[in-house]
């Protein structure tokens, strides 16, 4: 089915502004009546960007048209709160909104904004399946565009109506539906280019290209290739990049993986230049099919690689986006309060004026029959020392409401930082989770579709097992380290007091840990820790001394020396023959930045082990001391609070 555009028809607008610099003019003005009108052009700036930002403008305008009669800015900020509903697809809500958009318009006789409200209503009902309705608003629309002789609104209908033809006819196969689309599109196509909007131009020749697909290929190709030529004159990279993967797509239907591959490493190439993710990600995708069809299963493998890496960056723009959307929120909020305060002041300022004026009648009156009016100048007095009793007990009032207020912001500010010091670490552990699970599964997935599709040999299965043996291990040691460190969260990180013996809890790891010990061929010793009775967290101790074991035996070769032995009856040292660590992999151990690093038999690993150790740890008052030198190996001490 043909997508349709969802488009906003804004006619006779001047160019936007930057959002912070329309914020900057709403913080300085008095004026509500260009505050609405700057609300309604900060949501449609983000529209089509940020839908919940949008909305959020929006309202804001709304509600100052309101409060001030503004009728036509108010229909024209509903209009972009339907438009972002819509997007968000709350049908339901975006119907309301352009409905009473409509009744608002058709009261002011808007022809432009009834053309707009029309076509929007039509869009509605379009994304909601209701077809009929859809092309019933969208001839309204039409009739307000002609009589305007508004081109460009003329264009956009003409594309609508163009695909609701064009998805009739690929649901039912009426030629009539086909003929229609087909007219509608070459319409919208002809207006675009006497508008010169080149790039409505490629979008129109590109769906003409996927109407014509299965009548004539041929016509279909053409289409694309008039596009690319556009786009490429007019050095429009993103309709190249989409003409380009449209291209690819082209081919892929006929299997011509030869042009596939042509057509998608143009794409990759210059989405690759243009730093666009999304581009990268689609082209890699079409490479991929293009290296499966022509058995390069290597470049399959390397272009998998390079969409995963762009989908990762994909993710970590938008959480970067949702943190700056925050902060204009906060900005906002901010200068609101502000505008508030300064209200109050003014508010203050009158008062003492008008009771300025007061006290001068008051004097002129005195001058005139001073020895009559004694008693009422005294009775002012009294009224007036009230007064300033009053001013000055509100005034008292203030102060302790801003004192208070000054305390509730420094504990907000320091329950703040708690907060951005723990969301860094779930962070850390989340993109960990993310990345470490998804690529071992990854590959998994890849290599059971091979073997499904018979592409891979007993022999070649028997090969990469031992890998598939070594990711499954290493996930099962982080889910086992998070599900304790989740239980430990889970029970509002209260500890869990006993007295055990240091000897019987290094015991108890060893015992989990055997199998890796004689895998390795290590020679372990463990001197006797019996008699070191301590008073602490059980479980969290033992997470400890399993995770830095696991470490020792991770990073010690074949052959080599574990020893762990006890220096007093409040310590655990744990030594190995490994290869050590330099000075700035030792400076970051229990940070945030370390990644994980492989065995030396190719163990793989997650980075955390070490970070929810240190913080066990910490919680029951212990440190973990290393020295290391890199050839040499590591010494990890864990040293416990001493008993009163």
């Amino acid at each position: 089915m043909l997508a349709l555009f969802l488009v906003l028809w804004i006619p006779f607008q001047s160019p936007q502004a930057y959002p912070d610099s329309i914020q900057n003019l709403i913080s300085k003005t008095d004026n509500d009546s260009l505050k609405a009108v700057l609300y309604y052009d900060l949501g449609k700036y983000f529209f089509g960007i940020d839908q919940d930002t949008a909305i959020y403008f929006a309202k804001n305008s709304i509600q100052l048209a309101e409060k001030l009669g503004l009728e036509k800015v108010k229909g024209n900020a509903l209009n972009i709160k339907g438009v972002a509903q819509l997007i968000r697809s709350d049908y339901e809500d975006a119907l309301k909104t352009h409905l009473e958009a409509l009744q608002i318009r058709e009261n002011l006789q808007d022809s432009t904004g009834l053309l707009e409200s029309n076509l929007n209503i039509g869009n509605v009902y379009y994304r909601n399946g209701e077809m009929a309705k859809a092309a019933e608003m969208y001839q309204k629309a039409l009739m307000y565009g002609v009589a305007l002789k508004n081109l460009r609104g003329q264009s956009l209908i003409y594309n609508n109506l163009g695909n609701y033809h064009s998805d009739r006819w690929t649901k039912n196969g009426n030629q009539e539906d086909y003929d229609l689309a087909l007219d509608y599109l070459q319409k919208s196509l002809k207006i675009k280019e006497e508008l010169g909007d080149f790039r409505g131009s490629v979008k129109t020749l590109t769906q003409l290209a996927g109407l014509s697909q299965k009548s004539d290929r041929e016509k279909a190709g053409s289409y694309l290739v008039r596009a690319l030529s556009i786009a490429d004159s007019n050095q429009d990279i993103e309709s190249k990049i989409s003409v380009l993967n449209e291209l690819s797509n082209y081919y892929l239907q006929v299997k011509d993986f030869a042009q596939v591959k042509a057509y998608g490493l143009q794409a990759y190439r210059i989405a690759k230049d243009a730093n666009s993710y999304f581009f990268i990600s689609v082209a890699a995708e079409y490479l991929v099919e293009a290296a499966v069809g022509m058995n390069d299963y290597k470049s399959a493998y390397e272009y998998l690689k390079v969409k995963k890496e762009a989908d990762d960056a994909i993710f970590n723009e938008n959480r970067q986006k949702i943190r700056e959307e925050l902060l204009v929120q906060y900005e906002t909020e901010k200068k609101e309060l502000e505008n508030d305060r300064l209200i109050q002041d003014q508010e203050f300022l009158d008062l003492s004026l008008r009771r300025r004026n007061e006290l001068l009648i008051g004097s002129g009156l005195l001058l005139l029959v001073f020895g009559v009016l004694v008693w009422v100048q005294k009775r002012n007095n009294q009224k007036l020392k009230r007064a300033h009793d009053a001013l000055e007990k509100a005034h008292n009032l203030a102060q302790a409401q801003t004192q208070q207020i000054q305390t509730q912001a420094d504990k907000l500010n320091q329950a703040n930082l708690g907060l951005t010091k723990a969301n860094r670490f779930r962070d850390k552990i989340f993109s960990v989770i993310s990345h470490d699970l998804r690529a071992p599964f990854s590959s998994l997935h890849s290599i059971i579709q091979l073997w499904d599709k018979k592409m891979l040999s007993e022999e070649e299965l028997r090969e990469v097992m031992p890998m598939i043996a070594r990711d499954t291990h290493s996930l099962s040691q982080m889910l086992n380290n998070l599900l304790i460190w989740s239980r430990e969260q889970m029970g509002a990180e209260e500890v869990q007091l006993s007295k055990f013996d240091l000897g019987e809890i290094v015991h108890e790891s060893v015992e989990l840990l055997k199998p890796q010990l004689v895998h390795k061929n290590l020679d372990f010793r463990h001197e006797n820790g019996q008699g070191y009775e301590i008073t602490t967290d059980r479980e969290r101790l033992s997470f400890v001394v399993r995770n830095i074991l696991m470490n020792a035996i991770k990073f010690t070769p074949e052959g080599g020396e574990v020893l762990v032995d006890y220096p007093s009856s409040n310590e655990i040292r744990i030594k190995d023959s490994g290869h050590g660590m330099s000075p700035e992999m030792l400076s970051k151990l229990f940070s945030d930045r370390v990644n994980s690093q492989k065995g030396t038999a190719g163990e793989s690993g997650t980075g955390i082990g070490l970070m929810l150790s240190q913080e066990f740890a910490e919680s029951i008052g212990a440190k973990i001391l290393v020295e290391s030198e890199e050839g040499v190996g590591a010494t990890f001490r864990v040293v416990l609070k001493e008993e009163i």
